[in-house]
């Protein structure tokens, strides 16, 4: 019996502990704005290409599936992501290509990346 009650515990405190694993472990998000550039983050990335000249390029690297990101003032770079699920950044971005633009969404950082699921472009 009393080898049950520990066995019973232990089986407890595994499974409150593997569902705990998840919280621990979840990047941190917080609403926010970010006022920057529009670039496509193969160019940018490879080149520093960016502003107007790169404009064409830029949304044909993206048309090809390459990332969007925004590069704010600060040299930051947030790569763009839909706010609904699996909604590309393309859909929000492409004709803002190389211009400066504010979006507003959740900002995810882990382990260096930054990643921003935009819910609204001005």
């Amino acid at each position: 019996m009393k080898h049950r009650t520990i066995m019973t515990r232990t089986m407890i405190l595994a499974a409150v502990i593997v569902a705990a694993i998840p919280i621990f472990g979840k990047p941190q998000a917080s609403k926010t704005s970010v006022k920057g550039e529009v670039v496509d983050l193969w160019c940018y990335s490879q080149e520093g290409a960016h502003g107007p000249g790169h404009r064409q390029c830029g949304m044909a690297c993206a048309r090809l599936g390459n990332p969007i990101g925004i590069v704010d003032a600060e040299g930051s770079i947030y790569v763009a992501m839909g706010a609904k699920d699996h909604q590309p950044a393309r859909a929000l971005l492409l004709d803002k290509m190389s211009q400066t633009v504010t979006v507003t969404g959740t900002l995810v950082e882990k382990s260096g990346l930054k990643l921003l699921y935009i819910s609204s472009v001005k």
